[in-house]
């Protein structure tokens, strides 16, 4: 079997050709349609070449997670590339754009995007929950199997290992997490604190996301136009988040300065809306207390001067970008640790993966042995229950070391000689050994699948 995934990113392809292929797996029915297209291939001979698929689709990705079986032996992939192109562009020619990961480089890839260090920004936590959605799809859709779930399994531990071991998220990189991040290290918790936001800008709707994610219930928010302002929560918010919004006069937000505990700006005006003159009697109102003031405009909204006066913290857009560029050069000395453990996770699943090759070998080991027990005890036990556990028992003792010796060989090529002698010594070279007699085994596998795990 191969390990096969196709897919496009922002490194390999353009905006629109990403668009093009988002649009036509936009919805469950797509995505469904799809799977059961590409599953529908055969080869020359009318075989299957796809056993399982999940389709991974996010506004930077779309990628295809395959399991292939046995007989495509490697050259399924172009046939499957080569359709995937056609399907979203009609024309082969945009294969070029598509990437192609095969076995132990699939792995890693997969492993890679779940530990979010293939992403546009290294370190989010988005891909993960994007990757468990597209596994949850397969297994509604029924498309994958048992080796898919192990490989899902696998990569969202992998991930989870990144995140604990290493401190590749611990850093905010964008500026609306940054600036909430800012606010928790001022005022510890940011339970009971009120939030004045200055503007409705795309910037502010994103930082006020974010304040409601780590506990902020009071937010109130001004803008010159009062309609404007409500049609901004109308159309950015869910209901629960409005709850905690509320709509200020742009001539009353002078009055709620010295109840505010954080104000963000992110007003389009040319001149300052916050003055030095303004936050001295704030200051006093407040006694002492901290005053976070985030200016995300440009140019600036808030006068730098005002950073002058005792228990006022005020960060402009530069200060959060300095902020942001250092975290990002955390998050990429970081990778080099995750991707260590990246490739140590990959290598750990294709040995798995290559024990799988040998259970028909432990199989037919088992059957042979217990066929020659079967005769011989059939000669002096009549009762059938007794017989069977005798067979069984001695069966696990005769064949235990063997057992040990062909799961340790799976695992390396030097030693998969000593497979074939064991082979040899016990005749193994029957049908149960070949394509047909692994279909004819298919049950017995599963049963003895636990026997490699």
């Amino acid at each position: 079997m191969d390990i096969l995934i196709i897919g496009l990113n922002h490194k390999s392809a353009e905006i629109e050709e990403r668009e093009t292929v988002s649009r036509k797996l936009s919805t469950f029915e797509l995505r469904r349609s799809f799977a059961s297209e590409l599953l529908g291939l055969q080869d020359e001979v009318g075989r299957p070449l796809i056993k399982e698929i999940a389709v991974l689709t996010t506004c930077n990705r779309s990628e295809f997670i395959m399991d292939l079986p046995p007989w495509t032996y490697g050259k399924g992939g172009h046939i499957i590339k080569n359709c995937i192109a056609k399907y979203f562009f009609g024309d082969a020619a945009k294969e070029n754009i598509f990437y192609m990961h095969l076995n132990e480089d699939a792995v890693r890839h997969l492993f890679s995007v779940a530990s979010s260090l293939d992403s546009m920004i290294i370190g989010e936590p988005q891909i993960l929950g994007q990757l468990k959605e597209a596994y949850n799809e397969a297994c509604k859709l029924k498309t994958n199997g048992q080796f898919l779930n192990k490989l899902f399994h696998r990569a969202f531990n992998c991930a989870k290992m990144v995140r604990t071991e290493t401190k590749i998220a611990a850093s905010p990189v964008s500026v609306s997490y940054a600036a909430v991040e800012l606010s928790k290290k001022i005022f510890n918790s940011l339970d009971e604190k009120k939030v004045l936001l200055l503007g409705v800008g795309e910037m502010g709707k994103l930082t006020v996301k974010h304040f409601i994610k780590y506990g902020v219930r009071n937010i109130y928010i001004v803008n010159r136009t009062k309609e404007k302002a409500h049609q901004f929560i109308e159309e950015s918010f869910g209901v629960i988040e409005k709850k905690y919004l509320n709509v200020i006069d742009f001539s009353e937000y002078y009055k709620l300065l010295p109840q505010s505990d954080i104000v963000l700006c992110s007003t389009g005006s040319e001149d300052y809306v916050l003055k030095y003159a303004d936050i001295v009697p704030v200051i006093k109102i407040r006694k002492q207390r901290p005053l976070f003031l985030i200016d995300i405009s440009m140019p600036r909204n808030i006068d730098p001067e005002i950073n002058k006066i005792p228990n006022v913290y005020l960060f402009d857009i530069d200060d959060i970008g300095k902020m942001i560029e250092d975290n990002m050069e955390i998050r990429k000395q970081e990778a080099d640790a995750a991707n260590k453990l990246v490739e140590a996770a990959a290598k750990e699943f294709m040995n798995w993966k290559e024990s799988l090759n040998v259970v028909p070998v432990i199989i037919s080991l088992r059957n042979k042995v217990k066929g020659i027990l079967e005769i011989e005890l059939s000669r002096y036990i009549g009762d059938k229950k007794e017989k069977d556990l005798i067979i069984n028992s001695l069966t696990n003792k005769i064949l235990h070391e063997p057992t040990m010796l062909i799961k340790k060989a799976s695992a390396n090529p030097e030693e998969i000689s000593s497979i074939e002698t064991i082979k040899a010594l016990f005749n193994l070279n029957s049908e149960d050994l070949t394509e047909t007699g692994k279909e004819k085994e298919n049950e017995a596998v599963k049963k003895y699948i636990k026997l490699i795990k």
